[in-house]
């Protein structure tokens, strides 16, 4: 396995065989740890993400999810959403038993880091995997049930053409997955790709032809019946993903394992970024907000305007005791000049495509 060179999220190669044991132990700790001082704690979602989680064994994932199932009082354990992503390339080690097993242990929700159906595409993004890859973990995993697919696609790769992306997202299309998630390529402080850029060796590709791919996409999806309920997300009808709404939802979540983030109790923090250090004490956390309530107000709008449906001025009203326009009052009249962007009546506040478009600009009035 190799670090996307795009990526800057925390991840590490093992090298020492005894390294996941520690860390199944570790985690299984701060779980137990987390359930004991939160009992009244019920998740309904659960996310196995970040690095490759499906290089964990079975044995593994059914350890991790025993440990959740045991620890936390669950309402409805029938009706969770228990989502893993997959490297097309890990699918390698898995027949239909074992993804029938995995079935089995309650993962109903499958999301595949595919990012593109374009060999040469591929490459540029450094990635291990070919489009074979792709397609072969998306027959193996129907074959063995799975009726809750999400595919990442990537837009704006540096040397990518507009008709190769358009051609790359026909193909993806054409599985019809239940999800997707459409991300631009961000530049990230501390990447390959970022330091390839300043050194002058890569070339961003021109916002017009990033905004066409986008568009084209949007137009693309929404006649295949995917409805895109979120900046960057789009989904057939009842397959929105539960657990990244929670985070547009400014619900409550908490993280576990090196990196992880949080947002309980009113405070976010994270764990250490050092997976050495966290088997050593996973319970250490960093502390870096104490959430105040106009903290909380602005991310929650900030949030709930990334959604195509935008703000439900009476939950607002509801969960803040306060009318989102007094407020925001002073901004008001800056947000509505934003005709043609933006949507407003007496119950919801939203951007429409175009604002999506220019989200960071309008956006910055609730920050």
């Amino acid at each position: 396995m190799s670090r996307c060179p795009y990526c800057d999220f925390y991840s590490v190669i093992p090298k020492e065989k005894s390294l996941k044991e520690h860390f199944l132990d570790a985690l299984t700790a701060e779980i137990s740890d987390f359930a004991e001082k939160r009992p009244d704690f019920s998740p309904d979602t659960i996310y196995f993400g970040g690095g490759t989680p499906s290089l964990l064994e079975n044995e593994d994932i059914s350890r991790i999810l025993q440990c959740i199932f045991t620890g936390f009082h669950i309402e409805n354990p029938e009706n969770i959403e228990i989502t893993m992503e997959f490297n097309p390339k890990s699918m390698e080690k898995y027949d239909e038993m074992r993804l029938s097993e995995l079935k089995n242990m309650g993962v109903n929700r499958v999301s595949v880091g595919s990012q593109s159906f374009n060999e040469g595409t591929l490459r540029k993004l450094g990635r291990i995997h070919k489009v074979e890859d792709t397609y072969s973990t998306f027959s193996s995993l129907r074959n063995a049930g799975f009726k809750n697919i999400s595919l990442d696609i990537m837009f704006g790769i540096p040397g990518e053409t507009f008709e190769e992306f358009s051609e790359s997202l026909r193909h993806a299309i054409e599985l019809s997955p239940e999800h997707f998630s459409l991300y631009s390529l961000e530049f990230m402080e501390g990447t390959r790709f970022t330091r390839l850029l300043s050194e002058g060796k890569m070339k961003e590709t021109d916002p017009e032809t990033d905004r066409l791919m986008y568009h084209t996409a949007i137009d693309m999806l929404k006649e295949a019946g995917y409805m895109q309920y979120e900046i960057s997300n789009f989904s057939k009808k009842g397959f929105e993903s539960r657990h990244n709404l929670k985070y547009w939802n400014l619900s409550e979540y908490i993280g576990f394992g090196p990196s992880a983030h949080s947002n309980t109790d009113g405070k976010r923090f994270s764990n250490v970024s050092d997976i050495h250090e966290y088997i050593e004490n996973p319970l250490k956390k960093e502390v870096y907000e104490e959430c105040t309530f106009e903290d909380t107000v602005s991310e929650y709008t900030f949030t709930s305007l990334r959604k195509n449906e935008g703000i439900d001025l009476i939950e607002f009203r509801e969960r803040f005791g306060t009318e989102f326009w007094d407020y925001y009052k002073d901004v008001k009249e800056e947000f509505l000049s934003f005709e043609g962007y933006v949507y407003c009546d007496d119950n919801t506040v939203r951007l429409n495509e175009l604002g999506f478009d220019i989200s960071n600009e309008i956006l910055c009035l609730f920050v």
